[in-house]
């Protein structure tokens, strides 16, 4: 079936090679080397795609992105971008992008982000039937992407906000969740006189992590308001193994962390069932942040809990799913903080 593409990229040479190739599938293509001329060929004749250059001269393609979702809900928008851009990009668009190229891409690549256009058009057209399965590719699409964020980056510090901007692409606040919990964790790494240098940053880096692997996680689940259900509840319970597979080239130290952030001091937690000090101490002290953090912040599922009320929580499950000396370096923690700002 024929569809309508925009091409929006102030490169010519470049503009008129990917109109070349989207032509070649079969699809109508108009141009635009601009975000303002763009919105103009919009305004005379939407079309069913877009195709757009996320750094150009102007106003770029992020800014475009939202004009285009606010002004055409039903165009799928795909991004190029360069590495160097992917961050910011990611960061502030969620889900206004169907899919990302990464800059350079080929025709194959060309031809497999505009499937996925194609479809989400179709679902935002009002096609039921391929709202869920779609959920699942760009899911899928997410997951890849965040690998190739790590892979190609090279720097460990550039791959590291890659992924984290990917969490934020997934979960409202991803971002800021992963920052407060890696604080948390050092806090507690800091008053447990744990590590040299080189493992108090895998023990950071795990914390700011710690949730990539959620992005293999159906929206739906994440954006629950009731309990999940026994099915959905396996699915959650896949993110660890999921992040790990992620992180495990890239961040080797950081992996192991992520893996065993849900195991209980009591061998009750997941995914390997580990007790006690099968648990690497990082992952102990990631658990009791990460859980502290969840508590005390706005949840889909529940208002957020008073700190005084979440550190009784966590007191009350030390020695089941904490580790005791985690959780009272926890409490120590905080009763420093408060005995700090009463002088």
């Amino acid at each position: 079936m024929q569809h309508s593409v925009l091409v929006v990229e102030d490169d010519n040479e470049l503009r008129r090679q990917v109109t070349s190739w989207i032509e070649s599938f079969g699809h109508e293509v108009q141009e635009a080397p601009s975000a303002e001329d763009a919105l103009m060929a919009m305004a005379r004749e939407p079309s069913d795609m877009a195709v757009c250059d996320a750094n150009m001269a102007g106003k770029d393609g992020v800014w475009l992105a939202w004009r285009m979702r606010e002004r055409h809900p039903q165009t799928a928008i795909v991004l190029a971008t360069a590495l160097r851009d992917c961050e910011s990009a990611v960061s502030n668009l969620r889900n206004n992008v169907v899919d990302y190229l990464l800059k350079p891409f080929d025709r194959v690549r060309l031809l497999e982000a505009l499937a996925l256009a194609r479809d989400w058009h179709a679902a935002a057209a009002g096609d039921d039937d391929l709202h869920e399965a779609l959920q699942d590719r760009l899911r899928t699409r997410r997951a890849v992407l965040a690998a190739s964020l790590a892979e190609a980056q090279t720097t460990h510090v550039a791959a590291l906000d890659g992924l984290i901007s990917m969490l934020q692409f997934h979960e409202r606040d991803g971002r800021g969740h992963s920052r407060r919990v890696a604080r948390l964790t050092l806090a507690l790494a800091d008053e447990l006189g744990l590590g040299d240098d080189e493992a108090l940053l895998k023990l950071e880096h795990g914390a700011l992590l710690h949730d990539i692997g959620k992005l293999d996680v159906p929206a739906a689940i994440l954006t629950k308001s009731a309990p999940l259900d026994d099915e959905e509840w396996e699915v959650m319970r896949r993110h660890p193994q999921v992040g790990y597979d992620l992180l495990k080239q890239r961040f080797a130290g950081a992996a192991e962390l992520v893996l065993a952030h849900h195991e209980a001091f009591d061998g009750g937690g997941y995914p390997r069932g580990l007790k006690g000090d099968q648990i690497p101490i990082g992952a102990r002290i990631l658990s009791i942040a990460d859980a502290y953090d969840s508590m005390t912040h706005p949840h889909t599922q529940r208002p957020p809990m008073p700190p005084a009320l979440a550190l009784d929580e966590i007191e009350r499950c030390s020695g089941t799913q904490f580790d005791p000396c985690v959780a009272d370096a926890l409490g120590k923690v905080f009763a420093g903080v408060a005995e700090e700002h009463v002088h």
